[in-house]
């Protein structure tokens, strides 16, 4: 293989890599947009059990004995 087809060579695989690196950095900011939405949504629920719990609701009032309303 002379310089010139070691260095198209390179530049092809150059190529490949950027585009590689490209495809990882759009999933890695998919998934830490979908985690922050998740975190989010978990931190919600918390402050929501919190306010439940200052209002004197316990967490067994989620249990009802009454069937659901499709019996």
């Amino acid at each position: 293989m002379n310089p010139t087809e070691q260095i198209q060579e390179l530049e092809i695989r150059i190529a490949y890599l950027e585009n590689t690196v490209d495809e990882l950095n759009q999933q890695l900011s998919s998934v830490t947009q979908e985690f922050s939405l998740a975190k989010q949504a978990m931190r919600l629920m918390h402050n929501r059990l919190e306010q439940m719990h200052a209002n004197g609701l316990k967490n067994d009032s989620f249990t009802d004995d009454t069937p659901p309303p499709h019996y």
